[in-house]
């Protein structure tokens, strides 16, 4: 049980890092914009049927086509007073309020990226720490099947797992978590080298502390804080890699799913100029929220650095 002492140096240690966080005037803007993010995220979860969208996917409409308009109304709207975000034609379905399907996409996008970031993150931490901890043989073993993904570009990796697995947002993920943690396996092992030739180790090892009481309680909580930060940085990175396939056409025409950059994929088949809109709205929800993630992740960084602590 902690003592009134380790409490309270808690509680100093969490104050201090509040304060130095909330000195960075750009990270707390960053938080701000990530806060509403995911409090849309969280309003649609808890309330699916709010939009009017279905959850599964969007309702179809076999009759609109966007290659051959056949119903009334199936051009995209412009932004006005009824439709703040003007309009979009999703292929199959017709006329959607953007601003409603943006903020579902907002759902769906948050949860995939997290799901990935933090997937890739644990199965890249867990290797790396061991690995670089054990060292000899088994760290080059498992150096060398990093390096196996380190030699083909991500992007390809991930359209090709996607390819064999199925054109679907679970198998987008699901490829992306696959060529995603090596980059934490290494910087994982990278940590941990450093941190295990430090004096306090060598301390605990002289006080026949030993090999899973040094890696479990010494090394990973030394190694886990630089990892969070780079978690925050990553979650915005994989949203906009994970828009990008879909907007370059992993998913399939007809997949009829809220997804930021499947929707606009889908307006640009109307062109940029005309229906601009379509396109230039959901590039900025992608755009901003990428943003927000890195100027909190310059604040987490600042935290965890020694000259801002002291």
């Amino acid at each position: 049980m902690a003592t009134i002492y380790e409490k309270k140096g808690r509680y100093d240690d969490l104050k201090l890092s509040s304060k130095v966080f909330f000195a960075n005037k750009s990270a707390v803007a960053g938080l701000i914009i990530f806060a509403i993010y995911l409090g849309i995220g969280l309003t649609m979860q808890l309330a699916p049927g709010l939009l009017g969208v279905q959850d599964a996917g969007l309702a179809a409409n076999p009759a609109c086509i966007l290659q051959s308009p056949t119903c009334a109304g199936l051009l995209p709207t412009a932004p006005s007073s009824a439709h703040l975000l003007g309009t979009a034609q999703v292929n199959g379905i017709g006329d959607v309020d953007l601003l409603d399907l943006m903020m579902k996409a907002i759902r769906v996008d948050l949860a995939l990226s997290f799901f990935i970031v933090l997937s890739g993150a644990a199965i890249g931490t867990v290797l790396g720490v061991v690995s670089g901890y054990a060292g000899g043989l088994v760290d080059e073993a498992m150096m060398r099947v990093t390096d196996i993904f380190f030699t083909i570009p991500y992007l390809v990796l991930a359209l090709a797992v996607g390819f064999i697995l199925g054109r679907t947002l679970e198998n987008m993920a699901l490829s992306l978590v696959v060529v995603w943690w090596p980059l934490y396996a290494r910087y994982a092992r990278s940590l941990t080298l450093s941190t295990k030739e430090m004096t306090f180790i060598e301390a605990a090892r002289a006080s026949a502390s030993g090999r899973a009481k040094i890696l479990f309680r010494h090394i990973t909580p030394n190694v886990l804080p630089p990892i969070f930060v780079q978690i925050s940085l990553d979650v915005g990175t994989i949203l906009g890699i994970f828009a990008s396939l879909a907007f370059i056409g992993f998913l399939p025409s007809t997949a009829n799913v809220p997804e930021l950059g499947y929707i606009a994929n889908q307006g640009l088949t109307w062109g940029l100029i005309g229906y601009w809109w379509t396109v230039v709205f959901p590039g900025i929800a992608i755009t901003l929220f990428a943003l927000a993630v890195n100027l909190m992740g310059d604040g987490f960084r600042d935290v965890i650095d020694p000259r801002r602590r002291s």
